[in-house]
């Protein structure tokens, strides 16, 4: 009877041991490369922008092969799209006509990644890995800025024309104003990287990542179309 009592308790104690090492817990920080796509023909995409991301990350692993993969990140995904209509303030007697005017976007979201992530057997220290899942973010804070060659007796009206979505009734500056952002964005995620096994549970990761969103960036009442994306370097510590 005894030793099926320490028996037992061995069972127990080996099955917690692999539950605490199933867990694993970091910190994360990414630069990412942002651009918009699908853009209709009313806009363009205005080259890439870079932007930045911090937070958490944890695993669970179902087994030596693969698991999955959490993150609570802040990430400012930022983008620059090029106006292709023309604009037109009337300011009596004439009517003004301003075109090619370029929009810098700087949107703040929290974004909480899900993927499935799949390793290598160990090599020397190094471990290599893909993942793929989703990752649906919540704009926090979303600000633009336009440039152009905009007359200043034209720059000076507060004209809401220059702006993607109407009827915005917020205070306006050309270097700084709200242009209602969708709060929402899901995008599909897929990447891979390497890991470096240091003592104990602790790894030091290094990774890329693509973002390919599948929501439009604005609201309804918009008269252009825009999805952002971006490509991800990160690195990150686990333990």
């Amino acid at each position: 009877m005894k030793n099926i009592t320490i028996l037992t308790i061995g069972l127990l104690l080996t099955q917690l041991s692999f539950a605490q090492n199933s867990y694993r817990f970091g910190l994360k920080a990414a630069s990412n490369f942002g651009w918009l796509s699908g853009t209709d023909k009313t806009s363009e995409n205005g080259g890439t922008t870079v932007g930045l991301a911090y937070g958490l990350m944890g695993e669970y692993a179902l087994n030596a092969s693969y698991g999955i993969h959490a993150e609570l990140l802040l990430s400012k995904v930022n983008s620059k799209m090029n106006l292709l209509s023309e604009q037109v303030f009337t300011k009596d007697p004439d009517n003004d006509t301003v075109t090619g005017l370029k929009y810098n976007y700087t949107i703040q979201y929290l974004e909480i990644p899900i993927c499935m992530k799949f390793n290598t057997k160990e090599i020397g220290n190094l471990v290599y890995y893909g993942n793929f899942g989703f990752s649906p973010g919540f704009a926090l804070n979303a600000r633009a800025s336009i440039s152009g060659d905009i007359p200043t007796e034209i720059a000076n009206l507060d004209p809401t024309d220059y702006r993607v979505n109407d009827n915005e009734g917020d205070n306006f500056t050309l270097d700084n104003f709200d242009d209602r952002v969708f709060l929402f964005r899901f995008p599909l995620v897929i990447g891979g990287g390497v890991e470096y096994r240091m003592a104990g549970n602790t790894s030091l990761q290094a990774g890329i990542r693509y973002a390919n969103s599948f929501t439009d960036m604005f609201v309804k009442d918009k008269t252009v179309d825009a999805k952002n994306n971006y490509f991800a370097l990160s690195i990150g510590v686990l333990f």
